[in-house]
C-alpha cells in the first residue's frame, strides 16, 4: 500500500498558450460596495455620464446597482417545499398516464356513446374525454400560476385538491365478470 504524503500548496498557472483577458479589479473597492452600498466615497466627485446617470470614478454605482439586482433569500423555495413540489408533480405525471389508459381502454365504448350524440355532440365528447390526460399536467401548472410567490400554504391547499379530484377512478374500479 502506497504511503499517502503530504502536498505542499503550489501556484496554479495557466497552461501554455493561454491567456486572461480584462483589467483586474481593486478588492478595496468592491469590499466598500458590499459593506455599503448607498455609500459613497468622499473623493470621488460624482458626475453626470453620458446617459444622464450619476457614477462614481471608480464605477461603485453599477456594483451597488448589480448587488441590489440578486435574489434575496425570501424568493427562495425551501428544501421541504422542492421535495413537495417533486412529489405532487410525479403524482400527477402518474395520474396523466392512468387517465391516458382509460381513455386508450374505453375508446371503442366511447366512439359508439359519441355516435348517437350527432356530429357536434360526438365531436365534443371525443374532445372531453382525449383532454382529460392533460387534466392533471394542468392543475399542477394552473396551480403553480395561482399561488404566486411565498404562498406555500395556497398551493398545498390547491396540489392536495387536486390529487382527490383528479384521482383516475376508472382505472382503479374494476368491472365484474
Amino acid at each position: 500500500m502506497r504511503k499517502k504524503t503530504v502536498r505542499a500548496p503550489r501556484e496554479s498557472a495557466l497552461a501554455s498558450g493561454w491567456t486572461v483577458e480584462g483589467e483586474p479589479e481593486a478588492p478595496d473597492a468592491d469590499e466598500a460596495v458590499l459593506a455599503a452600498p448607498d455609500a459613497r466615497p468622499e473623493s470621488s466627485a460624482a458626475a453626470p455620464d453620458a446617459a444622464g446617470a450619476e457614477a462614481d470614478a471608480d464605477g461603485t454605482a453599477a456594483l451597488a446597482a448589480d448587488a441590489a439586482a440578486e435574489p434575496t433569500g425570501t424568493d427562495q423555495v425551501s428544501n421541504g417545499a422542492l421535495v413537495a413540489l417533486g412529489v405532487f408533480g410525479g403524482l400527477y405525471l402518474l395520474y396523466s398516464y392512468g387517465w391516458f389508459v382509460v381513455a386508450q381502454a374505453y375508446s371503442a365504448v366511447n366512439a359508439i356513446t359519441a355516435a348517437g350524440s350527432g356530429s357536434l355532440g360526438g365531436i365534443l365528447q371525443q374532445i372531453v374525454f382525449w383532454a382529460a390526460p392533460f387534466a392533471p399536467a394542468l392543475w399542477f401548472f394552473t396551480a403553480l400560476a395561482l399561488s404566486g410567490r411565498g404562498r406555500t400554504a395556497r398551493l398545498s391547499i390547491l396540489l392536495g385538491i387536486g390529487a382527490i379530484v383528479l384521482l383516475p377512478l376508472p382505472m382503479l374500479i374494476a368491472r365484474g365478470g
